[in-house]
């Protein structure tokens, strides 16, 4: 499910800089190459390929191939701005420092449960303080049985300054490793629905990629 009409917009009124999240901008960046449907296959697609083949061999090829799980890269519609690598991160010690929430919001842009084999979201949480705001954008992946993939872009901008810093991040892992880190309950039972946690997916899985950009107002 597309929410085309939630967005985020962070914009400087002086200038008409700013950043914004719109869910179609990010299903733009959706792999839609011939080989995209089969970049992630679930555990029964052997058994339907098999069953295709033999009830409907005039069914060849993909007409309009996507990834069907919705992966996107997106990091934000920059408006006026322009991002280039940078050595320096976000300032998280600025971050822990107690302050007034001014402004908090979270949103879904899109969801989808691909077709009951899993839940593909992206989402947003931002934060406004006396010293800046701070966005988290995430894309969460979770495909039954094959693997769990969140791709992050964090941004902030301190008030007074002329930057904007931006950081992407991208992790995966193999299901059946996130499923590990389950705690056990009674008789040796898992707690399933701590795999629809996004959060405890996040802390199950390894140490991500990180890239840093930088972009001045």
């Amino acid at each position: 499910m597309i929410f085309g009409n939630s967005y985020l917009c962070a914009r400087q009124c002086a200038t008409g800089k700013g950043i914004e999240l719109r869910a179609l901008d990010a299903l733009r960046l959706v792999d839609t190459g011939p080989d995209s449907a089969k970049s992630v296959r679930v555990q029964i697609a052997d058994g339907w390929t098999e069953f295709s083949r033999r009830n409907r061999s005039d069914i060849t090829d993909v007409i309009r191939p996507f990834d069907w799980t919705f992966s996107t890269c997106y990091r934000g519609t920059a408006q006026g701005l322009s991002f280039s690598a940078s050595d320096a991160g976000i300032d998280y010690q600025k971050l822990k420092v107690r302050e007034e929430i001014l402004f908090y919001d979270e949103n879904v842009l899109f969801e989808d449960d691909l077709g009951d084999n899993g839940t593909s979201q992206l989402s947003y949480k931002v934060r406004v303080m006396p010293s800046g705001f701070f966005i988290l954008q995430r894309f969460f992946l979770r495909v039954d049985g094959v693997l769990f993939r969140i791709f992050d872009s964090r941004i902030y901008h301190e008030f007074g300054t002329d930057t904007v810093a931006r950081e992407f991040s991208t992790r995966e892992a193999p299901f059946d490793d996130v499923k590990s880190r389950l705690p056990k309950k009674k008789r040796d039972d898992e707690d399933l629905s701590l795999l629809n946690n996004i959060q405890f997916a996040d802390e199950a899985m390894a140490n991500p990629i990180v890239e840093h950009e930088v972009a001045r107002l």
